[in-house]
């Protein structure tokens, strides 16, 4: 009796090792198929920037991401409710993120171009106060 009750506690310390590896399984599959456990995150510079990301930031960037190109925030980043369209550097003005704001000047971002409704970055720094930000901004134009 303690032979089998020994391969019984055996059996089932054993458990969380077999689940591991069955999951190691699963996951080396999805990736040799292109997808892992999770779908791919759809990260855009914005985003990067806007969550305060600077090491995405520079990834999407070297990875051929236009600094000067719009693009999606999802809701949550910088708005409740609604997601948002916007150049990087509007989304490092929103985040008041100075280090950002640098790091897309120096990869080529344009601060003197506008929005849709012709609002440039410098504008809405000086418009939230962001006095600090919008120096930054006129060193560059």
């Amino acid at each position: 009796m303690s032979a089998r009750r020994s391969r019984v506690v055996g059996g089932i310390a054993a458990l969380p090792a077999i689940a591991l590896a069955v999951a190691s399984l699963w996951w080396s599959a999805g990736a040799i198929r292109g997808n892992g456990l999770w779908p791919p995150d759809d990260v855009t510079l914005s985003e990067a920037i806007a969550t305060r990301n600077n090491a995405e930031a520079l990834r999407l960037i070297a990875l051929g991401a236009n600094p000067n190109v719009p693009s999606r925030v999802r809701d949550g980043m910088l708005t409740y409710g609604y997601d948002v369209t916007m150049r990087p550097l509007e989304a490092a003005v929103g985040a008041q993120r100075e280090d950002s704001l640098r790091l897309l000047l120096e990869h080529g971002a344009k601060p003197g171009m506008t929005d849709e409704w012709g609002v440039t970055p410098l504008d809405l720094a000086r418009k939230r106060g962001f006095d600090d930000l919008a120096a930054v901004i006129e060193r560059h134009l």
